[in-house]
Protein backbone atom coordinates (compact mmCIF):
# COMPACT_ATOMS: atom_id res chain seq x y z
CA UNK A 1 0.00 0.00 0.00
CA UNK A 2 2.84 2.36 0.89
CA UNK A 3 4.51 1.93 -2.53
CA UNK A 4 1.38 2.88 -4.48
CA UNK A 5 1.14 6.44 -3.19
CA UNK A 6 4.61 7.51 -4.41
CA UNK A 7 3.89 5.95 -7.82
CA UNK A 8 0.56 7.79 -8.07
CA UNK A 9 2.21 11.05 -7.06
CA UNK A 10 4.97 10.48 -9.61
CA UNK A 11 2.42 9.91 -12.39
CA UNK A 12 0.58 13.11 -11.48
CA UNK A 13 3.85 15.05 -11.44
CA UNK A 14 4.66 13.78 -14.94
CA UNK A 15 1.22 14.90 -16.15
CA UNK A 16 1.76 18.34 -14.63
CA UNK A 17 5.21 18.68 -16.27
CA UNK A 18 3.91 17.55 -19.69
CA UNK A 19 0.95 19.92 -19.54
CA UNK A 20 3.20 22.76 -18.43
CA UNK A 21 5.71 22.13 -21.24
CA UNK A 22 2.93 22.05 -23.83
CA UNK A 23 1.45 25.29 -22.58
CA UNK A 24 4.82 27.05 -22.60
CA UNK A 25 5.74 25.88 -26.11
CA UNK A 26 2.36 26.83 -27.60
CA UNK A 27 2.08 30.18 -25.84
CA UNK A 28 4.60 31.78 -28.22
CA UNK A 29 7.47 34.17 -27.56
CA UNK A 30 6.93 37.44 -25.73
CA UNK A 31 4.20 38.57 -23.37
CA UNK A 32 1.28 36.33 -22.51
CA UNK A 33 -2.17 37.86 -22.08
CA UNK A 34 -4.17 37.45 -18.89
CA UNK A 35 -6.78 35.52 -20.88
CA UNK A 36 -4.15 33.07 -22.14
CA UNK A 37 -2.79 32.61 -18.63
CA UNK A 38 -6.29 31.91 -17.31
CA UNK A 39 -6.90 29.31 -20.01
CA UNK A 40 -3.53 27.69 -19.30
CA UNK A 41 -4.28 27.53 -15.59
CA UNK A 42 -7.62 25.84 -16.28
CA UNK A 43 -6.00 23.26 -18.54
CA UNK A 44 -3.25 22.43 -16.04
CA UNK A 45 -5.83 21.88 -13.30
CA UNK A 46 -7.68 19.45 -15.54
CA UNK A 47 -4.43 17.62 -16.37
CA UNK A 48 -3.23 17.08 -12.80
CA UNK A 49 -6.53 16.25 -11.13
CA UNK A 50 -6.01 12.81 -9.63
CA UNK A 51 -9.23 11.35 -11.02
CA UNK A 52 -8.93 12.99 -14.43
CA UNK A 53 -5.23 12.16 -14.83
CA UNK A 54 -5.75 8.51 -13.91
CA UNK A 55 -8.61 8.24 -16.42
CA UNK A 56 -6.48 9.77 -19.18
CA UNK A 57 -3.55 7.49 -18.36
CA UNK A 58 -5.74 4.38 -18.59
CA UNK A 59 -7.39 5.46 -21.83
CA UNK A 60 -4.98 7.50 -23.93
CA UNK A 61 -3.04 4.69 -25.59
CA UNK A 62 -6.16 2.70 -26.46
CA UNK A 63 -7.72 5.78 -28.04
CA UNK A 64 -4.55 6.63 -29.95
CA UNK A 65 -4.74 3.22 -31.67
CA UNK A 66 -8.44 3.73 -32.49
CA UNK A 67 -7.66 7.13 -34.00
CA UNK A 68 -4.70 5.85 -36.03
CA UNK A 69 -6.77 3.00 -37.48
CA UNK A 70 -8.92 5.68 -39.16
CA UNK A 71 -6.02 7.91 -40.18
CA UNK A 72 -6.83 10.36 -37.39
CA UNK A 73 -4.75 11.87 -34.58
CA UNK A 74 -5.65 11.98 -30.89
CA UNK A 75 -5.92 15.66 -30.06
CA UNK A 76 -7.47 16.68 -33.38
CA UNK A 77 -10.63 18.85 -33.15
CA UNK A 78 -13.77 16.90 -32.28
CA UNK A 79 -17.54 17.26 -32.58
CA UNK A 80 -20.07 15.49 -30.37
CA UNK A 81 -23.57 14.71 -31.66
CA UNK A 82 -26.13 13.09 -29.37
CA UNK A 83 -29.34 11.50 -30.70
CA UNK A 84 -31.82 11.06 -27.87
CA UNK A 85 -34.30 8.52 -29.18
CA UNK A 86 -31.43 6.19 -30.09
CA UNK A 87 -29.51 6.80 -26.83
CA UNK A 88 -26.43 7.41 -28.96
CA UNK A 89 -23.52 9.78 -28.52
CA UNK A 90 -21.48 10.10 -31.72
CA UNK A 91 -17.87 11.29 -31.68
CA UNK A 92 -16.61 12.87 -34.91
CA UNK A 93 -12.96 13.85 -35.42
CA UNK A 94 -11.44 16.28 -37.91
CA UNK A 95 -9.47 14.44 -40.58
CA UNK A 96 -6.49 15.74 -42.58
CA UNK A 97 -8.89 16.59 -45.42
CA UNK A 98 -10.73 19.06 -43.16
CA UNK A 99 -13.98 17.10 -42.93
CA UNK A 100 -14.99 15.08 -39.88
CA UNK A 101 -14.97 11.29 -39.66
CA UNK A 102 -16.90 9.26 -37.11
CA UNK A 103 -14.60 7.76 -34.51
CA UNK A 104 -17.18 5.76 -32.58
CA UNK A 105 -20.59 5.72 -30.93
CA UNK A 106 -21.27 5.54 -27.20
CA UNK A 107 -24.45 4.25 -25.59
CA UNK A 108 -26.28 6.67 -23.32
CA UNK A 109 -27.35 4.55 -20.38
CA UNK A 110 -29.51 7.08 -18.50
CA UNK A 111 -33.02 7.20 -19.93
CA UNK A 112 -35.53 10.04 -19.85
CA UNK A 113 -38.51 9.07 -21.95
CA UNK A 114 -39.83 12.50 -22.88
CA UNK A 115 -38.37 14.23 -25.94
CA UNK A 116 -38.20 18.00 -26.05
CA UNK A 117 -36.00 20.76 -24.66
CA UNK A 118 -35.24 21.04 -20.97
CA UNK A 119 -37.04 24.14 -19.74
CA UNK A 120 -36.72 24.08 -15.95
CA UNK A 121 -35.26 22.25 -12.98
CA UNK A 122 -38.22 19.86 -13.03
CA UNK A 123 -37.80 18.77 -16.67
CA UNK A 124 -35.34 16.24 -18.01
CA UNK A 125 -32.41 16.20 -20.40
CA UNK A 126 -31.63 19.16 -22.66
CA UNK A 127 -31.72 19.42 -26.44
CA UNK A 128 -30.04 22.08 -28.54
CA UNK A 129 -26.58 23.43 -29.25
CA UNK A 130 -23.96 23.51 -26.50
CA UNK A 131 -20.19 23.85 -26.22
CA UNK A 132 -17.56 22.25 -24.00
CA UNK A 133 -14.54 24.20 -22.74
CA UNK A 134 -11.70 23.52 -20.29
CA UNK A 135 -13.61 25.17 -17.44
CA UNK A 136 -16.48 22.70 -17.85
CA UNK A 137 -14.38 19.56 -17.29
CA UNK A 138 -15.44 18.01 -14.01
CA UNK A 139 -12.82 15.40 -13.04
CA UNK A 140 -14.55 14.76 -9.73
CA UNK A 141 -18.08 15.67 -10.68
CA UNK A 142 -21.33 13.84 -10.08
CA UNK A 143 -20.86 10.12 -10.67
CA UNK A 144 -17.04 10.09 -10.79
CA UNK A 145 -16.29 11.95 -14.05
CA UNK A 146 -18.40 14.59 -15.75
CA UNK A 147 -18.41 17.45 -18.25
CA UNK A 148 -20.79 20.36 -17.74
CA UNK A 149 -22.93 20.89 -20.87
CA UNK A 150 -23.31 24.64 -20.24
CA UNK A 151 -27.09 24.43 -19.93
CA UNK A 152 -28.85 26.87 -20.02
CA UNK A 153 -27.16 28.44 -23.05
CA UNK A 154 -28.00 31.89 -24.47
CA UNK A 155 -31.01 30.51 -26.34
CA UNK A 156 -32.37 28.81 -23.22
CA UNK A 157 -31.88 31.91 -21.07
CA UNK A 158 -33.60 34.11 -23.66
CA UNK A 159 -36.67 31.91 -23.23
CA UNK A 160 -36.53 32.01 -19.44
CA UNK A 161 -35.39 28.40 -19.04
CA UNK A 162 -33.47 27.94 -15.81
CA UNK A 163 -32.36 25.15 -13.49
CA UNK A 164 -29.43 23.17 -12.15
CA UNK A 165 -26.62 22.28 -14.61
CA UNK A 166 -26.81 19.25 -16.90
CA UNK A 167 -23.77 17.04 -17.38
CA UNK A 168 -22.51 14.23 -19.52
CA UNK A 169 -21.28 11.98 -16.74
CA UNK A 170 -20.31 8.53 -15.56
CA UNK A 171 -23.21 6.67 -14.02
CA UNK A 172 -26.57 5.59 -15.39
CA UNK A 173 -28.98 7.34 -13.04
CA UNK A 174 -31.82 9.05 -14.94
CA UNK A 175 -32.63 12.72 -14.57
CA UNK A 176 -31.16 15.87 -16.08
CA UNK A 177 -27.78 14.29 -16.88
CA UNK A 178 -26.70 12.12 -19.81
CA UNK A 179 -25.04 9.04 -18.35
CA UNK A 180 -22.36 6.72 -19.73
CA UNK A 181 -20.66 3.68 -18.26
CA UNK A 182 -17.46 4.45 -16.36
CA UNK A 183 -15.22 3.18 -19.17
CA UNK A 184 -17.12 5.07 -21.88
CA UNK A 185 -17.02 8.28 -19.83
CA UNK A 186 -13.27 7.90 -19.40
CA UNK A 187 -12.92 7.73 -23.18
CA UNK A 188 -15.20 10.73 -23.79
CA UNK A 189 -13.34 12.68 -21.10
CA UNK A 190 -9.95 11.82 -22.63
CA UNK A 191 -11.13 12.69 -26.16
CA UNK A 192 -12.39 16.09 -24.99
CA UNK A 193 -9.32 16.75 -22.85
CA UNK A 194 -6.94 15.84 -25.70
CA UNK A 195 -8.68 18.20 -28.14
CA UNK A 196 -8.75 21.07 -25.64
CA UNK A 197 -5.13 20.68 -24.58
CA UNK A 198 -4.13 20.58 -28.27
CA UNK A 199 -5.72 23.94 -29.01
CA UNK A 200 -9.45 23.48 -29.68
CA UNK A 201 -10.92 26.30 -27.61
CA UNK A 202 -14.46 24.91 -27.52
CA UNK A 203 -16.05 21.65 -28.59
CA UNK A 204 -19.53 21.73 -30.18
CA UNK A 205 -21.93 19.36 -28.44
CA UNK A 206 -25.22 19.19 -30.35
CA UNK A 207 -28.20 17.31 -28.95
CA UNK A 208 -31.00 16.23 -31.29
CA UNK A 209 -34.21 14.41 -30.33
CA UNK A 210 -33.95 12.05 -33.34
CA UNK A 211 -32.33 11.79 -36.76
CA UNK A 212 -33.78 14.82 -38.49
CA UNK A 213 -34.31 13.32 -41.93
CA UNK A 214 -36.89 14.93 -44.28
CA UNK A 215 -39.28 12.03 -43.71
CA UNK A 216 -38.97 12.23 -39.91
CA UNK A 217 -39.51 15.98 -39.92
CA UNK A 218 -42.81 15.49 -41.76
CA UNK A 219 -44.01 13.56 -38.71
CA UNK A 220 -43.37 16.18 -36.01
CA UNK A 221 -46.71 17.93 -36.49
CA UNK A 222 -47.39 21.28 -34.82
CA UNK A 223 -46.93 22.80 -31.39
CA UNK A 224 -44.06 24.27 -29.31
CA UNK A 225 -41.87 21.17 -29.50
CA UNK A 226 -42.28 20.90 -33.26
CA UNK A 227 -41.37 24.58 -33.69
CA UNK A 228 -38.27 24.10 -31.55
CA UNK A 229 -37.20 21.01 -33.48
CA UNK A 230 -37.53 22.85 -36.79
CA UNK A 231 -34.92 25.31 -35.50
CA UNK A 232 -32.51 22.41 -34.89
CA UNK A 233 -33.05 20.75 -38.27
CA UNK A 234 -30.86 23.12 -40.37
CA UNK A 235 -27.83 22.18 -38.23
CA UNK A 236 -28.49 18.48 -38.77
CA UNK A 237 -28.87 19.01 -42.51
CA UNK A 238 -25.74 21.16 -42.74
CA UNK A 239 -23.54 18.59 -41.04
CA UNK A 240 -24.95 15.73 -43.08
CA UNK A 241 -24.12 17.67 -46.25
CA UNK A 242 -20.65 19.03 -45.37
CA UNK A 243 -19.41 16.70 -42.59
CA UNK A 244 -18.20 19.87 -40.85
CA UNK A 245 -19.87 21.22 -37.69
CA UNK A 246 -22.05 24.24 -38.51
CA UNK A 247 -21.62 27.61 -36.84
CA UNK A 248 -24.43 28.39 -34.40
CA UNK A 249 -25.49 31.82 -33.19
CA UNK A 250 -28.39 32.98 -31.07
CA UNK A 251 -30.18 36.02 -32.43
CA UNK A 252 -33.02 37.20 -30.29
CA UNK A 253 -34.88 34.05 -29.30
CA UNK A 254 -33.85 31.92 -32.26
CA UNK A 255 -30.96 29.76 -33.43
CA UNK A 256 -29.19 30.87 -36.61
CA UNK A 257 -27.21 28.19 -38.43
CA UNK A 258 -24.38 28.71 -40.92
CA UNK A 259 -22.99 25.62 -42.65
CA UNK A 260 -19.36 24.84 -41.89
CA UNK A 261 -16.68 24.93 -44.56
Amino acid sequence: MGSRAPKALFRRLIWAICAGVWLVTTAGVGSVSAETKAKASQRVRVAVSSVGADAIERTRQRLAFAYSDLGLTLGAPVYFRLIRDQDRLEVWVKSPSGTYSRLRNFKICSKDGSLGPRQSASTGQPEGFYTLTATQMRPQGVGYLGINLNWPNAYDRARGWRGAPSLIQAGCASGRHYGLTDQDMEEVYTIAYSALISGQTSIPFHIFPFQMTPFRMLQVGQGPKASFWRELEPAWRAFERTKTPPQIKVQGRRYRVTAGK
